[in-house]
């Protein structure tokens, strides 16, 4: 079966749809492999060349999937070290010769990633100063 009937026929009965009351514009799917949690076939994990851009243990997983027949994403790639910039060089590249209509959204999404890793600074508690008592 092609993905584009596979996606007509799921479009609007996926288990992974989040449908609210008066939200009838947009339609926002839990898919794994959608980058920008909307329901349409260009970001949908139905799509043959679909993306993903997840959290690792230590830092972020980009994969892409490569054929209508493969249910799973079968390159994949970590990126743990180094830090923003070879973050989003990792995430570019491996799209940009992939999915190039995909690069802006997987980079929003990486970049959102590395947002919630990124340890806070420690702050201390301030000291009260001690009142001097004169004699």
């Amino acid at each position: 079966m092609s993905a584009d009937i596979a996606w007509l026929l799921t479009r609007n009965t996926a288990s992974y749809l989040v449908k609210r009351k008066g939200n009838e514009n947009v339609q926002f799917s839990r898919e794994k492999g959608n980058l920008l949690n909307k329901n349409s076939f260009k970001y949908s994990s139905v799509n043959p060349k679909a993306v993903f851009v997840s959290a690792a243990a230590k830092g972020v997983k980009i994969g892409v999937k490569r054929g209508a027949a493969n249910k799973q994403f079968v390159q994949t790639k970590t990126v743990a070290h180094g830090g923003r910039r070879v973050v989003s060089a990792s995430i570019k590249k491996m799209v940009q010769n992939y999915r190039p209509d995909l690069v802006k959204a997987a980079l929003a999404r990486g970049s959102r990633i590395l947002d919630t890793k990124d340890q806070k600074k420690k702050r201390f508690p301030k000291l009260l100063r001690k009142k001097t008592v004169k004699a």
